[in-house]
Order: C-alpha cells, then sequence, then structure tokens
C-alpha cells in the first residue's frame, strides 16, 4: 500500500490519507481554501476542477467516534 509524503505544500491526490481529521484544501486558483474531514485509509481526492494541482494539510487530527473506547 502506498503511504503518504507530506511536502511543503500538503500532501498530494491520490496519497493515502495517513490520520483521520480535518484537513485545509488548497486548490489551484479557482476557489479559496476551505476544510474538509478526511478518514485515515482513503485517498486525498483529485479536484474535478484544478485535478492533481489541490493539496491537503492536516488542521486537526479527529478519530472517527467508533474508534473511542468510550461510545463502542
Amino acid at each position: 500500500m502506498q503511504s503518504a509524503t507530506q511536502t511543503e505544500e500538503g500532501y498530494q491526490p491520490g496519497d493515502v490519507v495517513p490520520e483521520s481529521g480535518v484537513y485545509t484544501v488548497v486548490h489551484d486558483s479557482h476557489r479559496q481554501k476551505h476544510f474538509a474531514t478526511i478518514f485515515k485509509g482513503m485517498r486525498f481526492p483529485f479536484c474535478g476542477h484544478c485535478k492533481e494541482r489541490v493539496r491537503f494539510t492536516l488542521s486537526r487530527p479527529a478519530a472517527p467516534i467508533s474508534e473511542d473506547a468510550d461510545f463502542k
């Protein structure tokens, strides 16, 4: 399985998400940055508009509630 490597610019589309959480999403130029919840093990998606020129950086780690021992 391919692992994600974070560059100074962030994770790239196609990388495996290393940690669940809220990621800052930075597009090439067509849209302002925004936030998205992305789960560990998924692949960072390609943007429908700027394709591979989108980057993701972890803003806040957050585990799914199903992984919290108090809620099992």
